[in-house]
């Protein structure tokens, strides 16, 4: 089989649509898949340094054009009229049997067309919430050629429904982690890390933009140090808002931004915590998918506190694995965080759920439940 996978941004741009695109290309072009070979279109991104069994098996092409805006409307038009062009110029030479698109509204409507002009059937993965805007029956007509619609949350496939897509049409299936990199953790560098910060340690990994909330977070920890004032908050990303955050933390004891960080060394931090937070925020046109950082902290069996955002309670059930709140409520934030750490008995059970619920993300299982999706339209 030969796959066309079109999406925009791929790693190293961070993000969880590039983590979803990279790692889900590792697999289906690795032998014992079931697959002959994966070509990937990308906008932005395509160059990183692999490791181990990250060799690549899949080629890359890339949009020219790079001089135009990140996420501009331009940029994006641009690079889907391209994707066009160039699928269907490769495909007269060397055929592809589908097209796996990875965005929502603009990519369904040129991979639809794609897919109808080159004669091959097409899925599409939608990674985040759709702008409400656009949730409009007359809008259904762009996914009318896409065969199976993949949903990373109940949400998002909610949201179609609401507009006239067919259900049959639509599939939730989240993106996935490798339980495998949680396994061999390196325990030494764990305890060095849990021996360096006061407890309890609480962590949030994200990019630093408005849509991940930590300004709230950062006013809920400052009323958590009232009660525990050897309290740390442990911050893992960058982005635009780094400096305006780190002004809001100034005079605010045991708040450490650790900018990025490598995949090995997010997981230690992990499993060094106590509990993980996730403060996103509802933002048109900047929505909460499947997170992959509350994945990565439930496998490192952290028990959870999430806003009630995106698809953040399809992996966090309250009560259960973890604490749900609204969102842009600090008060509310730093009251469950108290709660868990007042409850030790609590965060226990909620690390054996999450240990044991986690297991069906691991990312060879996401990817024969794709390999599903493709063998049920060809």
């Amino acid at each position: 089989m030969r796959i066309a996978r079109i999406i925009e941004y791929f790693p190293p741009h961070i993000g969880g649509m590039e983590g979803h695109g990279l790692n889900l290309s590792l697999l289906q072009s690795k032998k014992g898949m079931g697959y002959d070979d994966v070509e990937v279109f990308i906008g932005h991104g395509g160059k990183w340094h692999t490791k181990g069994e990250e060799r690549l098996y899949f080629s890359i092409d890339k949009a020219p054009l790079q001089f135009l805006p990140l996420y501009s409307k331009v940029r994006r038009f641009w690079f889907n009229f391209w994707a066009y062009n160039k699928v269907k110029k490769i495909h007269k030479k060397n055929p592809f049997d589908i097209i796996h698109l990875h965005g929502d509204f603009m990519e369904a409507f040129f991979g639809g067309k794609l897919s109808k002009k080159i004669g091959i059937p097409a899925v599409i993965t939608i990674h985040a919430g759709l702008n409400k805007k656009l949730l409009k029956p007359k809008n259904a007509k762009y996914f009318k050629n896409i065969d199976k619609v993949i949903c990373v949350s109940n949400e998002i496939a909610e949201d179609l429904k609401s507009i006239g897509i067919s259900e049959n049409k639509l599939t939730v299936i989240s993106s996935g982690i490798y339980l495998s990199e949680f396994k061999k953790a390196d325990s030494n560098k764990i305890s060095d890390l849990r021996d360096k910060y006061s407890k309890p340690i609480i962590i949030s990994i994200g990019v630093l933009r408005p849509a991940k909330g930590f300004k709230y977070l950062i006013e809920a920890f400052k009323k958590i140090k009232e009660k525990f004032n050897g309290a740390t908050l442990i911050i893992i990303g960058d982005g635009p808002d780094r400096i305006e955050l780190k002004k809001q933390a100034q005079g605010i004891d045991g708040i450490h931004f650790l900018g990025r960080q490598n995949n090995d060394r997010v997981i230690e931090y992990l499993k060094a915590a106590d509990i993980f937070v996730l403060a996103s925020i509802f933002m048109e046109g900047d929505r909460e998918g499947t997170s992959n950082s509350i994945m990565e902290a439930m496998a490192s069996g952290l028990p959870v506190v999430a806003t009630k955002v995106g698809g953040n309670s399809y992996l966090v059930k309250e009560g259960i694995n973890g604490l749900l709140i609204e969102d842009r409520n600090s008060d509310e934030l730093a009251e469950a965080v108290i709660k868990l750490i007042n409850n030790p008995g609590i965060r226990e059970k909620m690390k054996i759920k999450n240990l044991e619920d986690i297991k069906t993300k691991d990312w060879p299982i996401i990817a024969d439940k794709i390999n599903a999706i493709y063998q049920s339209i060809l």
